[in-house]
């Protein structure tokens, strides 16, 4: 197979498949990951496909964001995974903010039952599923509701939360790259963010590999600005080390994420 026909054949399977790992193309094209990495460099520069550590995600449009429902879907393990390390960095009696987000949400599952904590929400879906427990000190945010975000965001929001000061915040994301921060394809989503990381004490951003070396034009922050980041990407990746010079960053173990299954 030439060189052209192996990578028309390699887009197809990106579109189809939404992400693929350098590994499984050069297991299914019998060629070297090294061939497979300067195929994926070609095709990132016509902007259909942007290069993750490991592999390759279909951007059709990278001004797109993807529903909630179908981000539910991804990385459910690894957001457990995710989820049950940050349960160990919340105290009893804490007051705890929970931001839009499916990690987030994934988040609230696993603290719910921490005695005496006051959480917070601009999350319609983390209210909707705290709501169901009894006994739980839950609070909804106030704002303007973003469908894409399922939450409620914007001046409302910022203006209700400088009434507190919460002890933890978990924020999600949709980008981080050691350059351009944390960033977001919506405008608003992240002034919210900004605003409610500044009302907290200790910020934990919360995300799963396929986040990494993604940028979007809307900025949250830089990397500096959280107390700690907790992923699943692997401690030994190259962008694992470049945050870990900066903040505080920590991987759930694969070993861990298998014995769910």
């Amino acid at each position: 197979m030439n060189q052209t026909k192996r990578q028309e054949l390699i887009l197809d399977l990106v579109k189809i498949n939404g992400e693929v790992t350098t590994k499984e193309l050069a297991d299914e094209l019998s060629v070297s990951m090294m061939t497979i990495n300067r195929d994926l460099k070609e095709l990132a520069k016509w902007e259909e496909i942007q290069l993750v550590h490991g592999g390759a995600i279909y951007r059709e449009d990278a001004s797109l964001e993807n529903p909630i429902s179908i981000k539910e879907e991804v990385s459910i393990y690894e957001k457990k995974m995710i989820a049950k390390f940050c349960r160990t960095l919340v105290k009893p009696g804490s007051s705890v903010f929970i931001e839009t987000g499916t990690t987030t949400l994934a988040v609230a599952r696993e603290l719910f039952n921490i005695e005496n904590c006051q959480f917070y929400t601009n999350s319609l879906l983390v209210m909707n599923s705290l709501a169901k427990f009894e006994d739980i000190q839950l609070h909804c945010v106030p704002g303007k509701y973003r469908d894409l975000s399922k939450g409620f965001l914007g001046l409302e929001t910022s203006d209700f939360v400088k009434n507190f000061n919460f002890d933890i915040a978990f924020i999600g994301t949709e980008g981080i790259t050691v350059n351009s921060g944390i960033t977001l394809p919506n405008g608003e989503d992240a002034f919210t963010k900004k605003n409610i990381m500044k009302q907290s004490r200790k910020n934990v951003l919360v995300a799963d590999h396929k986040k990494f070396g993604l940028s979007y034009l809307h900025k949250v922050g830089e990397i500096t600005d959280f107390d700690m980041i907790v992923t699943d990407l692997e401690s030994e990746q190259p962008v694992f080390k470049e945050i870990n010079q900066l903040t505080n960053i920590k991987s759930v173990r694969k070993e861990e994420i298998k014995n769910e299954h």
